[in-house]
């Protein structure tokens, strides 16, 4: 069990390298608090995974790449 928890987190820690991260972070405006991640990062015109999430406009955007 050990094993497969040690798999899982370092599956993650890889996507999350091999990911695009930008944080808009604001201690003064709400409004400007944002997170947008771009999987895999060689990839960011059509990529496998999107996720776009402003808490302050209840703005949550994900998209997966389907098979064509």
């Amino acid at each position: 069990m050990g094993a497969l928890i040690k798999l899982i987190l370092l599956l993650l820690v890889a996507v999350f390298l091999a990911s695009e991260v930008n944080l808009s972070t604001s201690l003064y405006r709400y409004e400007d608090n944002e997170i947008e991640l771009t999987f895999p990062v060689w990839q960011t015109d059509n990529p496998w995974y999107y996720l776009k999430w402003n808490p302050s406009a209840g703005e949550f955007e994900q998209r997966v790449m389907s098979e064509q």
